[in-house]
């Protein structure tokens, strides 16, 4: 006599495979772009590890134009761990709010739908304790938000 078997484990390991192939690229994959809090947060968090290089790495592009990779590096390693005598500092970053113009300099550009936020960084140094307080702008480049600050002066 001939056993015949039970389709459901079979109905049941594809539908397990389904789920899961949708989870990996719902969250690995998928959906990426990052909100401008999330970015703003990514960016002091390097900023914070000294991981400067990175944190570089998500200025817009006319950040970058203000500052070489390697310079940016050295001069916020030579100031804040040299100068200052820090070997890290905490981060408080305020409620974002929604600019409809943002003149980045003096010369240009004027950013539209620029989102910002003010930042506090708060130091234990061999100064005693100090805070720094910043707006911290983000505007889309190329479909993602990238850091900016203000050199409209």
């Amino acid at each position: 006599m001939r056993r015949r078997k039970n389709p459901l484990p079979l109905l049941l390991m594809g539908i397990g495979g389904i789920i899961l192939i949708f989870l990996f690229i719902s969250v690995i994959g998928g959906g990426g772009e990052r909100s401008p809090e999330q970015v703003i947060e990514e960016f002091y968090d390097y900023e914070q590890k000294g991981d400067f290089g990175n944190s570089w790495e998500m200025f817009h592009s006319e950040m970058k134009k203000k500052f070489g990779k390697s310079s940016y590096i050295q001069t916020k390693n030579h100031v804040f761990l040299g100068h200052m005598g820090v070997d890290t500092f905490e981060v408080e970053v305020g409620k974002i709010e929604t600019l409809k113009k943002f003149p980045f300099s003096k010369d240009g550009p004027v950013f539209k739908d620029v989102r910002s936020a003010k930042v506090d960084l708060l130091f234990e140094s061999q100064f005693g304790e100090m805070t720094i307080s910043q707006v911290c702008y983000v505007a889309q480049e190329k479909g993602e938000w990238k850091i900016l600050w203000n050199y409209d002066f």
